[in-house]
């Protein structure tokens, strides 16, 4: 599925070991993190289990156990002071998610982080569209998204970790999102986690080899509607669901 070792981060010595890795390539010109969050009702009423985490320059995929470290998991601090907080929050880090809202939302209320410099793959996908004059009034998921500008799409069994970890969380197939607090950690989620920030930056790289009408500033549009679901986060709440969603926002 990926190359890159995936280590699930659940004491503060890996945690030490995990932010002295994201930290380390924070200097290079084109480094960028990979970001994803799983929880229970992931918002601000719900609860944050793991972040998913590794950058363009690392071989390792983080998966930080919130379940277990708390908010230590954002607090800790290396001898270089850097911690998960401060990487989330500086502003000169780019952040790549794919819809950023509910991790967001659940951050800044449950954890009182304000992510800074997001690009959210999920509009990037919006403006390819319109950067070649296609009509795009509504979003696209993930999944849809891989299939159409990874080639030749995300491997086999990504679709089938997707279908076994649905039917362990899935309410409507007989599962619950509770699983995702059961400790030790089912190993099928901790590969189900890893799997989506594994192709973040393979995905930021296709998406933005297909932009047209250069000269239209659609990165900075995408970088400024990405800042405009994060602050999202800051006001009323408009539900984690609903029709509303996937409405694509102007860019």
């Amino acid at each position: 599925m990926t190359s890159k070792n995936v280590t699930l981060v659940d004491t503060t010595d890996l945690l030490e070991t995990c932010v002295a890795d994201l930290a380390s390539a924070q200097l290079r010109k084109d480094f960028t993190l990979s970001v994803d969050l799983e929880g229970v009702e992931l918002c601000r009423s719900g609860r944050v289990c793991t972040l998913q985490i590794t950058s363009n320059h690392s071989k390792v995929i983080w998966i930080v156990d919130v379940v277990v470290l708390g908010r230590i998991a954002f607090e800790h601090r290396t001898l270089a002071g850097h911690s998960l907080r401060s990487i989330l929050q500086s502003g000169t880090t780019k952040k790549l998610f794919f819809d950023v809202r509910n991790d967001a939302d659940a951050l800044f209320h449950l954890f009182d982080i304000r992510l800074a410099n997001v690009y959210d793959l999920q509009l990037l996908e919006v403006a390819v569209r319109r950067s070649h004059k296609i009509y795009a009034p509504v979003v696209t998921g993930l999944g849809k998204t891989l299939e159409q500008y990874i080639v030749p799409g995300p491997p086999a069994e990504w679709a089938e970790v997707k279908e076994i970890v649905s039917a362990l969380c899935y309410p409507s197939k007989g599962g619950s999102y509770e699983i995702l607090e059961q400790r030790p950690l089912d190993p099928r989620l901790i590969v189900y986690a890893a799997q989506d920030v594994a192709l973040l930056s393979q995905l930021h790289g296709a998406l933005e080899a297909r932009i047209g009408r250069k000269g239209n500033d659609w990165k900075g549009r995408v970088a400024r509607a990405s800042a405009a679901r994060v602050s999202e986060a800051f006001g009323p709440y408009a539900g984690r669901t609903g029709k509303h969603r996937i409405l694509a926002p102007k860019i």
